[in-house]
């Protein structure tokens, strides 16, 4: 089976100077293209962390109310932080703390942990601390917990 250009018009223009030159600039034009793209995607990612930033989830009123009062919630949202900050994540503390909350009561959870510095200095809400500090396996085990949130 034959490969390439077919058409003898075709190949004679792209074979040309004047066609060499038309490859090169839309070779260039797609890479120019393609760098916008780049440019702006990372742009907007970056507004959208700074600008939009954490937004509260509200309780759900098709669920009991929370078991735990925002105080509480407060307190284990501090135990937690304190358990996955620095050198290696406490599973055993996280899991306490999550143990026995209901769908709003992670929710008044979530909402009172807000959004907090890692050590690589970016901003992550509960759930994404969660993914971030834990294998797969073990955050099976904490979807089991509070199941249908995260």
């Amino acid at each position: 089976m034959e490969e390439g250009l077919k058409n003898p018009a075709l190949v004679a223009y792209a074979s040309s100077e004047h066609g060499q030159k038309t490859i090169a600039k839309s070779t260039d034009l797609a890479f120019l293209l393609l760098k916008i793209g780049l440019i702006g995607g990372l742009c907007f990612f970056a507004y959208y962390k700074i600008f939009m930033g954490f937004k509260k989830r509200e309780e759900d009123n098709r669920y009991k109310p929370s078991k735990i009062s925002t105080l509480e919630a407060k307190a284990r949202a501090e135990a937690i932080y304190t358990a996955m900050m620095g050198f290696g994540a406490n599973y055993a503390t996280v899991e306490k703390n999550l143990t026995g909350l209901n769908y709003n009561g992670f929710i008044r959870l979530y909402n009172a942990f807000g959004e907090r510095r890692s050590s690589t200095l970016s901003k992550m809400d509960l759930v994404e601390w969660l993914q971030d500090q834990f294998k797969e396996e073990d955050i099976s085990k904490l979807r089991f917990l509070i199941q249908g949130f995260f």
